[in-house]
């Protein structure tokens, strides 16, 4: 599984390597304390940098009203559609929808999903990502 992070900078895609513990919703923060812990369940994969304001601005405006922008379009095509196997874990169903309909891309959305973002957002404030 791959995950889409959206972040004032750019798009964070991370590879869940330990998906099993992602069944175990209430105690997956556990599994984030450290910077050690959370290496073993999210890898970076890649950063996609905004070019610039005007390009982040775009972006979050897209996010906003559930649209693909063409940022993160040129980012799915480069990392995620290689592995179109992979499930795309994303923190809005409306957008998945978007992916799925225009890339093809399988897209999910769940409790999981949510609090796996919730302890990535975490760990990224802490820079230890």
């Amino acid at each position: 599984m791959l995950v889409l992070f959206e972040t004032a900078a750019g798009y964070a895609i991370f590879k869940v390597l330990n998906e099993s513990k992602l069944q175990q919703v209430d105690c997956l923060y556990k599994e984030f304390e450290t910077p050690e812990k959370a290496n073993k369940i999210v890898k970076l994969k890649h950063f996609e940098k905004f070019q610039d304001t005007t390009e982040a601005l775009a972006a979050a405006t897209a996010l906003v009203e559930g649209k693909l922008g063409k940022s993160l379009k040129k980012v799915l095509k480069k990392v995620v559609a290689k592995e179109a196997h992979e499930q795309l874990a994303i923190s809005d169903a409306k957008l998945g929808g978007v992916i799925k309909e225009k890339l093809d891309l399988s897209c999910v959305h769940s409790p999981a999903v949510a609090e796996l973002m919730r302890c990535i957002r975490v760990r990224w404030r802490a820079s230890s990502l």
